[in-house]
C-alpha cells in the first residue's frame, strides 16, 4: 500500500511539475514579447557628438552605448552617433582607443529627442564618474559615502612588471605595495590602511569578473624562496579597470571576506564595431631588459683568514691579512648578476553588434631572471563573448586558461643562497670558476659557490589554471535587472625542488628532492536583483539590490622527500624517501544581502546595507554574522544658492560612511586539529599527518620537516575577526574641475584577532585558538589633482597623493598573569629577531637584542658604574655599584652592553607615504608620463650587514684597524695591561659587539626611500588610417629607474619571508628590479 501510494504521489508530482514548467515558458515568452514591444513603443531618440576633451576635435568610430540593454551605435568621421532607446535611466558609455572610458548616467523620457555631448580624456590621470561596485553593480561615484579609487587599464599595461597588481604602487593613497623581490614571479604585498591581523593575512580579497580569486602563496615563513602569490596569473594586457575598496565601510557588502580591502579587477571585452570594420585587432610586443639595482658595499683590502689551498675550502670569514699588490679581487656584489632579456607579445580580436560582443586574446611572456636559474613563463588565453539570447536577456562567458612555469631562485636564509655564498665570498677568491677538475663544485667555505648553485639546485613551479565566469541577466522592466553568475577558480600546482648532491643545504651533501602536488577549487554562486526607480517627479531616485552568495573552497596537498639522490636522475624513488605528507582544507560560505541607496534631487544620498554570512569556518556557537554598512553623501554644490559660485567651485562634496567586515576565517579553527599544514611546506590551516621513513606516523607543524608536534584544542565560540570603520570625507572641485582635492579621514577597530594560546599539558592538548586580541588603526589620505594646462598642441596632468596610518595593539590575553611585554610574534622573522604584536605599541615592530640601557634611555658601557633596581624595573647610575664588565670577555673598558632581554628596537610601519604623478601630452600623440613614489620613516633590520660583519667581507670591515671609539666619542681601551693602556681596534667591535647574530639593534635601520618609480614615453601614429591601420604606438617605459635611499644594502624595498605578515626584513634577499621596457602596439 505503501509503495502504491508513493507511485501514484510521485506522478502527480510529476504531472504537476510539467504544468508548472509549461505555465513558467509561456509566462517567461509573454514578459519578453512585453518587453520588445515596450521598448518599441517607449522608444526615445539619442544623438551626439564625441569629442576630445582637451582639444574639442571630434572623434571618429567611437563606441557609444547602454551596455545593460546592449544598444548603441559607432561615431562617423565627424564624431556624430544617432541610436534609440527605451525610456528610463541608464547608463551611456563612450569608448575611444587611447582615450579613458566615459560614463554618464542619463534619463530618457518617452517620445523625446536626447542630444548629449560626450567628452572623452586622454589621460588617465581623470577619474570615472561611474564605477563598478562588484556585487551592487554600477554606481555613481558622487553618491557613494566612502572613497572608491580607480586605476585605468592604460595604467596597468604601461607598467614594466610581470604582475598586474604592481600597478597599484603609488597611485592609490592608503595602499601599500612591496613586491618582496626583484625576481621573476615573486609575490607582491598588499596592505590598505594598515595591517589587520596577527596570525591571519592583511591582504585584500581579489575579484575578477566577478570570479573570487584565490592568491595564495605558497609558503610565506622559510625565508629560502621568494614564492608567487596567484595575482601574478593576471594577464597585465587583460585589464580593463581596478577598482580599490579600502575600507570596511566600502567592503562590507562582501561580509566576512573583506576586512583587508577589495580589489575588483574588470576585464576587456568586445566594443561595437562599424559596418564597415566589424572587427578590432591589436598586436603588441616588448622586449625588456632588467638588471638589479642597488649595491652592496664590499671590502677588497683584506683576504680569507685561513685561505683555500688546491681547491680545498678554508675559513668562511675575511679576517685575514691584508692582500699582497697586484692580487686579483672580484666583484662579488655583482658576480651572481646578469642582464636578463625578457620579451612578450600579446593578439586580441575584438568586435560587436548590438546582438553580439567578443573578446579573444593571446599572450606569450616570456621572462629572464637577472641570476641564472630564474625564470618565469606565462601563458593567458582568454574569450570573453556577451550574446543578447532575447529581448531583455543577454549572456556573457569570460573564459581564461593560465600556464606557468617558474624557476625559482635560492635566496635569503639559506646556506645555498646565491647572495650568502656571494657577499659572503673572500674578495680574492674566483666563484666563476665554480668547478673543481673532478666535476664538483668549487667554494671557499661551508657555503655554496653561488655560481654553482645557480647551475646545479632548483626549484620549478608548474601551474595550469582556469578562470571562468558565467553571467545571466535579464532585464524584463528599465527599472529590473535579475543577474545569475557562476564564478570557478581552478589551478593545479606542480612543484619539484633539487638540491644537488654536493649542496650545502642537505644532509651530508648527498642531495635532496622534493615533490608537491596542490589541486585549488574556489567556486562563487552569486544571485542578485537590481531595482532603479526615480519617484516624486524625478526627484527621489532609489536603487535598490538584494542578492546572495555562495562560496566553495576546496584544496588538497600531498608531499613527498627524499634525500641521498642520485646526481643525474630528478626523481623521489632516486633517492631514500624521508618524509611524505598530504593535506585536505575545504570551506563553504553562504551569505545573504542588500543595498538601499536613495537620492534626493541628485544631492543628498543615503546607502543602507547589510550582509549575513554563515560559514563552516565559524565555531558551531554562532553559524551566522551580520556585517552592516551605512553611508551618506551631500552635495553641496548642487544646490541652487551655489549656482552663484560655479566658476569657482564646480564640486563640493561631504561624505561619510560607517561599516564592519570580516577577516577571512581559518579553516576548523573550532576543530581540534593535530597539524596546521604540510611537513616541509607551509599549508595554512589544512588538515594533515605526515608519516616517516620508519614508518611511524608523525604529526608536525608546518614550519618544516622536523618541528615537534602539538595538538591544538577545538573552540567551539571561536568567532570571524571583525573589522569596524568609520570614514569621513570631503570632495572639492574648482574651476571646472582643472583642480580636485579629495581628504579622507579613517579611523578602525579591530576586535576578535585570533590568537594561539597555550594551555595546560595536563588537558591532553598544547594550545588553542582564541578570540583574544584587538587594535585600531586611523589615518589620512589625501589627493591633488590637477590640469594646469589644456590647449589643443599641450596638456599637463598631475596628481599628489598623501597618506598616513597610526595603529596599536590594544589587547592581548595570551595567558593569565602575563608580563607587560607579553607578545605574539607574527610570521617569519629569526631567533633574534621578530616582528611581534604587543599592547600598546604598532603591529610589526621589531622585538630582538639591543643595547643596554640605563632609565633615561642612555647606552651603558662597559666600566660604567651601574646598578638594577627592581622597583623601576630600569638601570640606574651609581657610583657605588660594581663596574659592568665586558659581555665577550674582553679586557674593554667603553665597548657598549648588551641587553640579556629582547625588547622594541624599531618599527616596521611607515609614517606616510606620498607619491607625485604627471602626464604630458604634446600634440596629441605624443606622451610623457612619469611616477615618483616615496615611503618614509620605514624601519628595516640590515641582516645582511650584519652577517657581513661578522664574516669580515662589508666594506665598512676595511677600516677594521683605526681606533674604535663608542657611540659617546669615548675611545674604548683595552686595559688589559693596567701600565700600558692601548686603544681598541675596530675589529672586534665588527666581529663581536655588531655582528648581526647576537644583537640586533645596530642594524635595524632607516629604510625611507624616493623611487623614480615609472618613466613612459608614447607617440601614436596615425599615418596608416587609409590601410585600416588606426594607431601605431611606439612605448619606451622604465620602472625603478632611481631609488634615493640612505639604506646601504641593495634595496629596502624587499621582505626575505615573501608574503608573511612580518614585514621589513633584508637577510641576503635578492634586489628590486630595474627594468627598461620597449613595445610597439598595432591598432587594426
Amino acid at each position: 500500500m505503501g509503495n502504491q501510494t508513493s507511485g501514484i504521489t510521485t506522478v502527480l508530482c510529476s504531472r504537476c511539475l510539467r504544468l508548472s514548467s509549461a505555465c513558467y515558458i509561456v509566462l517567461f515568452v509573454a514578459v519578453f514579447l512585453f518587453n520588445a514591444v515596450s521598448v518599441q513603443a517607449n522608444a526615445t531618440l539619442i544623438k551626439g557628438t564625441v569629442i576630445d576633451k582637451e582639444t574639442k576635435t571630434p572623434l571618429p568610430r567611437a563606441s557609444v552605448s547602454i551596455p545593460a540593454l546592449r544598444i548603441g551605435a559607432v561615431s562617423d568621421s565627424k564624431g556624430n552617433f544617432t541610436f534609440q532607446a527605451p525610456a528610463g535611466d541608464h547608463l551611456l558609455e563612450a569608448r575611444y582607443v587611447g582615450y579613458e572610458t566615459y560614463t554618464q548616467r542619463i534619463v530618457l523620457k518617452e517620445g523625446e529627442t536626447r542630444e548629449v555631448r560626450l567628452e572623452l580624456s586622454s589621460h588617465s590621470i581623470q577619474m570615472n564618474q561611474i564605477v563598478v561596485v562588484g556585487l551592487t553593480g554600477e554606481v555613481d561615484r558622487t553618491t557613494l559615502g566612502n572613497q572608491i579609487s580607480s586605476v585605468s587599464g592604460r595604467d596597468v599595461a604601461n607598467v614594466v612588471s610581470p604582475s598586474a597588481i604592481d600597478a597599484i604602487s603609488g597611485r592609490v593613497p592608503g595602499v601599500n605595495v612591496t613586491r618582496n623581490s626583484g625576481t621573476p614571479g615573486a609575490g607582491t604585498f598588499i596592505t590598505m590602511r594598515g595591517r589587520k591581523s596577527i596570525l591571519g593575512s592583511s591582504e585584500p580579497l581579489y575579484v575578477v569578473d566577478g570570479v573570487i580569486l584565490d592568491n595564495t602563496s605558497l609558503y610565506d615563513g622559510s625565508g629560502v624562496y621568494q614564492y608567487s602569490n596567484r595575482a601574478v596569473d593576471i594577464n597585465p594586457q587583460d585589464i580593463e579597470s581596478m577598482e580599490i575598496l579600502k575600507g570596511a565601510s566600502a567592503a562590507a557588502i562582501y561580509g566576512s571576506a573583506a576586512a583587508n580591502g577589495v580589489v575588483l579587477i574588470t576585464t576587456k571585452r568586445g566594443k561595437l564595431s562599424s559596418y564597415d570594420k566589424p572587427a578590432q585587432i591589436n598586436f603588441s610586443t616588448s622586449v625588456t631588459v632588467d638588471q638589479k639595482s642597488g649595491e652592496v658595499p664590499l671590502q677588497t683590502k683584506y683576504g680569507q683568514r685561513v685561505p683555500s689551498v688546491n681547491n680545498n675550502p678554508g675559513s668562511n670569514d675575511s679576517w685575514g691579512a691584508e692582500l699582497a699588490v697586484g692580487t686579483p679581487v672580484y666583484e662579488h656584489s655583482e658576480d651572481p648578476f646578469r642582464t636578463a632579456i625578457s620579451h612578450e607579445q600579446s593578439l586580441t580580436i575584438s568586435g560587436g553588434v548590438p546582438q553580439f560582443d567578443y573578446l579573444i586574446n593571446g599572450t606569450f611572456a616570456g621572462i629572464q631572471g637577472y641570476v641564472e636559474g630564474s625564470s618565469l613563463e606565462r601563458t593567458n588565453i582568454r574569450a570573453n563573448l556577451g550574446i543578447s539570447i532575447l529581448p531583455g536577456v543577454s549572456m556573457r562567458s569570460n573564459s581564461n586558461f593560465v600556464t606557468i612555469n617558474n624557476d625559482l631562485p635560492q635566496d635569503g636564509s639559506n646556506t645555498s643562497g646565491i647572495l650568502l655564498g656571494s657577499l659572503r665570498s673572500p674578495p680574492e677568491f674566483d666563484n666563476t670558476n665554480y668547478l673543481k677538475p673532478d666535476g664538483t663544485q668549487r667554494r671557499f667555505g661551508t657555503y655554496d659557490n653561488p655560481i654553482w648553485t645557480q647551475k646545479s639546485n632548483i626549484y620549478n613551479s608548474k601551474i595550469e589554471r582556469f578562470i571562468h565566469s558565467t553571467e545571466i541577466k535579464w532585464q524584463p522592466f528599465t527599472y529590473l535587472s535579475l543577474d545569475a553568475r557562476v564564478g570557478m577558480d581552478r589551478y593545479e600546482y606542480k612543484n619539484k625542488e633539487r638540491l644537488a648532491v654536493g649542496s650545502a643545504s642537505t644532509t651530508n651533501r648527498a642531495g635532496y628532492i622534493a615533490d608537491q602536488r596542490i589541486t585549488n577549487n574556489k567556486m562563487n554562486y552569486d544571485f542578485t536583483a537590481n531595482y532603479q526607480r526615480r519617484w516624486l517627479d524625478d526627484n527621489l531616485f532609489t536603487t535598490f539590490v538584494i542578492g546572495s552568495q555562495v562560496i566553495w573552497d576546496n584544496r588538497t596537498s600531498n608531499y613527498a622527500d627524499a634525500e641521498n639522490t642520485l646526481p643525474f636522475y630528478d626523481q623521489i624513488s632516486a633517492g631514500a624517501i624521508r618524509d611524505g605528507g598530504s593535506s585536505v582544507t575545504e570551506t563553504k560560505t553562504v551569505g545573504y544581502f542588500g543595498q538601499l541607496t536613495n537620492t534626493w534631487q541628485d544631492k543628498l544620498s543615503l546607502t543602507l546595507a547589510m550582509r549575513r554570512d554563515g560559514s563552516s569556518t565559524f565555531g558551531s556557537s554562532k553559524k551566522f554574522h551580520y556585517y552592516p554598512k551605512v553611508g551618506l553623501s551631500y552635495n553641496l554644490s548642487r544646490e541652487e544658492f551655489m549656482a552663484g559660485s560655479k566658476d569657482i567651485f564646480s564640486n563640493i562634496r561631504l561624505r561619510g560612511s560607517w561599516g564592519q567586515a570580516g577577516s577571512p576565517s581559518l579553516p576548523y579553527a573550532y576543530a581540534t586539529n593535530f597539524l596546521y599544514g604540510t611537513a616541509g611546506f607551509f599549508d595554512p590551516w589544512g588538515r594533515a599527518t605526515t608519516a616517516s621513513r620508519s614508518g611511524q606516523i608523525g604529526i608536525k607543524p608546518g614550519g618544516g620537516t622536523d618541528a615537534a608536534s602539538f595538538i591544538v584544542a577545538g573552540t567551539d565560540d571561536i568567532l570571524p575577526e571583525l573589522t569596524e570603520e568609520i570614514e569621513f570625507g570631503i570632495d572639492l572641485g574648482f574651476f571646472e574641475d582643472r583642480l580636485n582635492f579629495e581628504a579622507t579621514y579613517y579611523h578602525q577597530d579591530i576586535s576578535d584577532m585570533i590568537l594561539s594560546v597555550p594551555v595546560p599539558t595536563s588537558t591532553g592538548y598544547d594550545q588553542r585558538l582564541s578570540n583574544a586580541g584587538e587594535m585600531w588603526n586611523k589615518g589620512i589620505e589625501l589627493t591633488l589633482r590637477a590640469n594646469p594646462f589644456a590647449t589643443t598642441d599641450f596638456s599637463w596632468n598631475t596628481i599628489l597623493n598623501y597618506s598616513t596610518n597610526k595603529n596599536e595593539v590594544t589587547k592581548l590575553e595570551i595567558t593569565p598573569n602575563q608580563p607587560d611585554d607579553a607578545n605574539v610574534t607574527l610570521g617569519g622573522g629569526f631567533v633574534g629577531i621578530q616582528n611581534v604584536a604587543m599592547v600598546g605599541q604598532p603591529l610589526g615592530v621589531f622585538f630582538g637584542y639591543g643595547w643596554l640601557r640605563d632609565v633615561d634611555g642612555k647606552i651603558l658601557y662597559s666600566g660604567d658604574r651601574a646598578r638594577y633596581d627592581e622597583n623601576l624595573k630600569a638601570w640606574v647610575r651609581d657610583q657605588s655599584a660594581e663596574p659592568l664588565e665586558d659581555d665577550y670577555g674582553f679586557p674593554y673598558v667603553g665597548a657598549p652592553k648588551q641587553d640579556v632581554d629582547q625588547k622594541i628596537i624599531g618599527n616596521s610601519n611607515p609614517d606616510f607615504m606620498l607619491s607625485w604623478r604627471n602626464e604630458f601630452t604634446i600634440m596629441r600623440d605624443f606622451t610623457v608620463s612619469f611616477l615618483i613614489d616615496a615611503v618614509m620613516g620605514q624601519e628595516v633590520w640590515n641582516g645582511t650587514r650584519g652577517a657581513l660583519y661578522n664574516f669580515g667581507t662589508h666594506g665598512d670591515t676595511e677600516d677594521r684597524y683605526d681606533p674604535w671609539f663608542n657611540f659617546e666619542g669615548d675611545p674604548v681601551m683595552d686595559i688589559s695591561d693596567p701600565n700600558a693602556l692601548v686603544q681598541a681596534t675596530k675589529e672586534w667591535y665588527y666581529r663581536a659587539y655588531s655582528n648581526g647574530f647576537y644583537i640586533n639593534e645596530p642594524h635595524i635601520v632607516d629604510g625611507s626611500y624616493i623611487k623614480f618609480r615609472e618613466l613612459t614615453l608614447e607617440y601614436r601614429w596615425r599615418g596608416l588610417q587609409a590601410w585600416n591601420i588606426n594607431t601605431i604606438a611606439f612605448n619606451f617605459s622604465v620602472r625603478n629607474l632611481l631609488t634615493i635611499s640612505e639604506y646601504d644594502g641593495y634595496d629596502p624595498e624587499v621582505n626575505t619571508f615573501s608574503a608573511a605578515e612580518g614585514r621589513g626584513y633584508d637577510y641576503f634577499t635578492l634586489p628590486q628590479v630595474r627594468s627598461y621596457r620597449f613595445a610597439i602596439s598595432i591598432n587594426y
